[in-house]
């Protein structure tokens, strides 16, 4: 067993969010901490008119800044009152940051339901805003390079249902360095929850993985994956949870992808390994976790497990109950709301270059290793303590979207080049060298 000390804690006060993003904002050389107040995917109207959703629905969005020591270098927006438990959901993708337009700035680029805003990364300021076609645009992606005036150097998307005959996850548009609607509206097989911009094809620049489809920068569809009927798809079931990378030693990526009713393997072209049936595919990892020199893919089914294990054929090695543990207490009166966050794994590496599935689905995070054994703990700071359930709070609303648990996250906050472990909640961020 490895148990690991907290090395800080970063107390936010009222400009803690639901979710925190890590980007270098101001080009010196160090990731900044963005915390993100907002509804998340809750804010469309399809969801923050439901008589049960609306009371809890934030009452203003807003984005701060801290460095990593937990100064707070700005803020755009007001944020919501401390004691105020609001809602949010599928809020890991509201946020992107990058030099949009190559002045040399970085840019936050904040999805915002229906606009787009754009702010200055050294101060906050507001640089520009556009409208968008529906208020369901919540999931963001930067290219991170220089692009054309055709081509997207921001392709954001709806992440639940649709409207206007669009289907769970549609549409998606992309939008050059002004703003503009360059490509677009798109529905693209599998869209899900969030975007990744990487070089797929080694031509030397980017392109975008949404779902099953890899698209270029200016809105053609590449590739979708070899295994998926397009003609037969069902968009509600069978979209794309996440999707995590590995680069192997020759620099060949492969990607795990957890689409709501299997786990798949797949390389850069979008040939499948494997694809398996399962439960409920919310959260994958690939990585080293056995000893030995292969990689492994991990799968966490939503919302009670169980983990699963996967070699790279797409045999299982193990399935494992996932617990939750609440060193400190539950709290009092969440008994009946479960649990679902869309990133309930997360891959963590030592010092030894040993790996872990780390687990944040519910109660205080751990580390399982390839043998399927939780050998990692993280010692528990006392404002980790959770706060007692609300009486005005259902019993159908999911504690997670409501700050009544844990995130997780790997970077590296100490800039010494190697990922920390990050586990936060609204209030509090705390940072573990592994």
């Amino acid at each position: 067993m490895k148990n690991v000390k907290c090395g800080r804690e970063v107390n936010f006060g009222e400009y803690g969010g639901a979710e925190y993003f890590f980007y270098d904002i101001n080009n010196d050389g160090k990731l900044e901490i963005l915390s993100y107040q907002g509804p998340g995917v809750f804010g469309a109207g399809i969801f923050k008119n439901n008589k049960t959703i609306s009371p809890f629905i934030p009452k203003t969005v807003s984005v701060s800044a801290f460095s990593c020591d937990g100064k707070r270098l700005w803020t755009w927006g007001l944020p919501n009152p401390p004691d105020d438990h609001y809602i949010s959901h599928s809020y890991e993708a509201c946020i992107a940051a990058a030099d949009i337009d190559d002045d040399g700035i970085i840019e936050i680029v904040i999805a915002d339901g229906d606009r787009v805003v754009i702010l200055d990364g050294r101060t906050g300021h507001e640089k520009n805003t556009v409208k968008l076609p529906y208020d369901n645009f919540y999931i963001v992606q930067c290219a991170g390079e220089k692009t054309a005036d055709n081509e997207a150097a921001i392709v954001i998307k709806n992440g639940e249902g649709g409207y206007d005959g669009w289907h769970y996850g549609e549409p998606v548009i992309g939008l050059n360095s002004r703003l503009e609607m360059i490509w677009g509206p798109l529905g693209i097989t599998g869209g899900g929850h969030h975007i990744l911009a990487l070089d797929l094809n080694k031509d030397g620049r980017n392109e975008f993985l949404i779902g099953y489809c890899a698209v270029s920068l200016d809105g053609k569809i590449l590739w979708t994956l070899d295994v998926v009927d397009t003609l037969k798809f069902d968009s509600s079931s069978q979209h794309v949870d996440y999707t995590d990378i590995f680069m192997s030693p020759d620099g060949k990526l492969f990607f795990s992808i957890a689409g709501s009713d299997k786990i798949f393997l797949a390389d850069e072209s979008g040939k499948t390994f494997f694809a398996k049936e399962d439960i409920h595919c919310q959260g994958t990892a690939i990585g080293q976790f056995a000893e030995n020199n292969d990689f492994q893919i991990a799968l966490y089914n939503s919302p009670n497990g169980p983990m699963v294990l996967h070699d790279k054929n797409g045999n299982e090695i193990w399935r494992k109950a996932t617990e939750r543990r609440w060193p400190l207490g539950p709290g009092k009166g969440w008994e009946k709301n479960r649990m679902h966050r869309n990133r309930p794994i997360v891959k963590l590496s030592g010092d030894d270059k040993k790996q872990w599935i780390a687990y944040a689905d519910g109660g205080w995070p751990w580390g399982m290793d390839g043998k399927g054994e939780i050998s990692l703990e993280f010692e528990v700071p006392v404002n980790s303590k959770p706060f007692d359930r609300p009486e005005n709070i259902p019993d159908t609303l999911r504690r997670d979207d409501l700050g009544g648990s844990f995130g997780l996250k790997a970077a590296d906050l100490n800039n010494d080049g190697k990922d920390e472990a990050i586990i936060y909640n609204r209030r509090f961020l705390w940072i573990f060298s592994i």
